[in-house]
Parts: structure tokens; C-alpha cells; sequence
């Protein structure tokens, strides 16, 4: 396909579902921690390593992975990515111990940025008059694919068994990853560059930019907070509650909410300064977390605290990510490999904390949790240092591209 043609419905179909099956990865044990569990012997709360190991795992891959798409055709880079993911996930099937179970769920993060290495490509090969929709379909896919992946592999375990579920996307993967190669837009060839030098400049821009730092470590503390729920949730509603693997992955529908996420930051910054909007989702998730506290393992409380929370984030991530971007749009793509690797390590450590969390205290381990990592956001927030000439200190957050 050529870069000065429209894209097909049929190509954008493709490309949501490769965008979507990519990420999904990341979260398709958290709703079946009970069966790999019990498939193994062993107490569902002694699972919190695998959410560590997918995080430490993603987050890896887009500050070593993501540059790579500057400098590689990305009809190798980007079916190379699925093909390797769907293998991995296949492994996955026939894993003999909960170690190499580990190991590969690290490899399967690594490996699911080819989500992102396509939106970035979509980025650059779009025609101007559709690159804003088809960005936006794909970062919508990208946000239902973590949804989805949660329902999906919580209904498929009950049928097929963790291992069967595993099959069956490990197959699915390669199978996208086989089709879209020839639908990949054909780009000029990139600039010979040394995979060391990506690296320093990445290290260097990182450097430069104190907003940046401060932008990507706050969303980091909301992403621990959501992370180290969703993933010791199915345990905690299994000894509790005894809810099958099924009825826990219901509960990832309590994201629907989250997606317009976007739209809410951006009209409650056209009323008040971003600073006070993320005042004003921290305070209301810990408000929510702290009433949880109270009344603890009650169903219409977690819906709602799960709902307030994703929202939260979700919003969060809008404010932050859109600032870091507008901080030098020429290295935009740089940026945004920087801010989501400091992003979904806070998820990584979001699922360690919350497991201790979650195992020593229980369900007010589970809300306690999300509360101090507001704070630890809120708290960068308010005591960081400011710069006059720092552009995230405008109140105006740039317009967000309409999915």
C-alpha cells in the first residue's frame, strides 16, 4: 500500500485488530490467575509476579523496542512483532512450571508493542486529512483491547482452561501478524542509525526535559493505583468472594466508563486549570477508595470504585500525555516512547505493591493501596518544582483527536 492512497475500511479493520490483539497480552493472565494458580497448586496471591513480569516486561519494550520503528522498515519490525508475540503466547500454552510461565509473560510485554510501533507508523504515513481518525480508531482499539482481553480470558478460561485460552490467541496473533504485512504502507528508507545512539538520545532527551519527568512520574502513580487493583483483583474475589474466573472478568465492563475519558479532560480543563483537574479526579478516587475501606467487599462498591478509578486514570494519562507532547512536537514520537515506558513501570510496581498490599490486608489492603498512590501523584503535583517557561503550565489542554 501506498502512503499518497486512502485506507481502506477493511486495512483500518486489520489494523485495529492487530492494535488491540497486541496489547491484550499484557492483561490476559489477570483474569485467570485462579486457574494458573490451580494448575500449579498453589494460593492465588502468590500469582502477583506475573502482572510484574508483563509491566517490567512492556515497559521495557517501548524504551528498547519503540526507537527501532525510526530505523526499521516496518514491514519487518511490525509482523515480525505479532509473529513473535503469537509464539510466545503458544509457549505460554504449554508451559511446564509457574517460572517459565514468568519468563514468557515477561517476553509477551516485550513483545506486545507492536500496537504501538503501528500507531506510530500510521502516524507518519497517513494522508493529513486522515491521519486524526485513523490514530484515533487505533488508540480506541488499543484501549478495547485491554478491556476485552480481561472479559475474553475470563470467559475462555472457564471453557478452555488458561492453557487453551493461550492457544487460542497465540494462534490468532500470528495469524494478524501473516495478514498485515501486506497491507503495511511503504515508507522511503530510514536513516542509518546505531542502535546505541537511539538509546543515549533517548537518554539525553529524557535529561532535558525536567516536564517530562515530572508529567510521566505523576501519570505513573495513577497507573500504579489502577495496576495494583486489576491485577490482584481476581484473587481477592476468588478467597473472598469464591467467584469464578468468568464473573471476575465481568467486572473489566466497569471500563466502558473510562473510554471517554478523554472527552471529560478535556472540557473540565476548558473550566479550570489542568493542576486542579487532576486535584479533583485524585481527590474524588481517594474519597471513593477511603468509603471503601468502610464498607468493604460489597458489590455495588467495587463497581464503583473500580468505574471512579479507571476514570481517574484514564483522564490523568489525557492531561499528562498530551502536555509531553506538546513539549517539542518535532520529537514527539521520542517523547511519547519516554513517557510510556515511565507510564506502565508504574504499573509494574503498582502490581508488587498492591500484591503485598492485597495479601497482608485484604480488601482494605485493595483500597488503602490506590489512595497513597494518589497521594505520591498529588504530591509531585503540588511540591515539584515549576518553571515559568515550562509549556505544561498552560491551562489549555490541546485539542484531543475525536475516535
Amino acid at each position: 500500500m501506498n502512503s499518497d492512497t486512502s485506507m481502506s475500511r477493511g486495512v483500518l479493520a486489520l489494523y485495529c485488530l492487530a492494535t488491540g490483539f497486541s496489547v491484550a497480552a499484557v492483561v490476559y493472565h489477570q483474569s485467570m490467575t485462579f486457574l494458573i494458580a490451580a494448575s500449579f497448586g498453589l494460593p492465588v496471591d502468590a500469582l502477583w509476579s506475573l502482572s510484574l513480569a508483563t509491566q517490567l516486561g512492556y515497559g521495557a519494550g517501548l524504551v528498547l523496542c519503540l526507537p527501532l520503528g525510526d530505523v526499521h522498515p516496518p514491514r519487518v519490525l511490525i509482523p515480525g512483532a505479532l509473529l513473535l508475540l503469537g509464539v510466545t503466547l503458544l509457549l505460554l500454552s504449554v508451559a511446564p512450571t509457574l517460572t517459565v510461565v514468568i519468563v514468557l509473560c515477561a517476553v509477551a510485554g516485550v513483545l506486545s508493542v507492536g500496537g504501538q510501533l503501528l500507531i506510530a507508523h500510521c502516524a507518519r504515513t497517513c494522508l493529513p486529512t486522515e491521519r486524526a481518525a485513523v490514530i484515533g480508531s487505533l488508540l480506541s482499539s488499543l484501549f478495547a483491547g485491554l478491556l476485552l482481553a480481561r472479559v475474553l480470558a475470563g470467559w475462555g478460561g472457564e471453557v478452555v482452561g488458561w492453557r487453551g485460552m493461550y492457544l487460542v490467541v497465540g494462534m490468532l496473533t500470528m495469524t494478524l501478524g501473516l495478514l498485515i504485512r501486506a497491507h503495511l504502507r511503504i515508507v522511503p528508507p530510514c536513516e542509518p542509525i546505531g542502535y546505541g545512539v537511539i538509546l543515549i538520545r533517548q537518554y539525553r532527551l529524557w535529561m532535558a526535559h525536567a516536564p517530562l519527568r515530572r508529567l510521566a512520574l505523576i501519570a505513573a502513580c495513577f497507573f500504579a493505583a489502577s495496576n495494583g487493583i486489576w491485577a490482584n483483583l481476581g484473587s481477592l474475589t476468588h478467597t473472598t468472594l469464591q467467584w469464578s474466573t468468568a464473573q471476575t472478568g465481568l467486572l473489566a465492563f466497569t471500563s466502558l466508563a473510562a473510554l471517554r475519558s478523554p472527552m471529560l479532560a478535556d472540557y473540565l480543563q476548558r473550566k479550570m486549570r489542568w493542576q486542579a483537574v487532576v486535584m479533583l479526579l485524585g481527590t474524588g478516587l481517594m474519597l471513593v477508595s477511603l468509603a471503601g475501606a468502610l464498607m468493604g467487599a460489597h458489590v455495588v462498591m467495587i463497581v464503583v470504585f473500580l468505574v471512579v478509578a479507571d476514570i481517574a486514570v484514564r483522564s490523568v494519562q489525557a492531561l499528562t500525555q498530551s502536555r509531553v507532547l506538546a513539549i517539542n512536537p518535532a520529537a514527539a514520537s521520542r517523547l511519547n516512547s519516554l513517557y510510556m515506558t515511565v507510564f506502565f513501570l508504574g504499573a509494574a510496581v503498582g502490581s508488587w505493591l498492591g500484591g503485598v498490599a492485597v495479601h497482608h490486608l485484604g480488601w482494605l489492603g485493595m483500597y488503602l493501596f490506590p489512595l497513597f498512590c494518589t497521594l505520591a501523584g498529588l504530591g509531585l503535583l503540588v511540591f515539584s518544582g515549576h518553571d515559568e517557561s515550562d509549556p505544561t503550565l498552560s491551562p489549555v489542554l490541546p485539542q484531543q483527536p475525536r475516535p
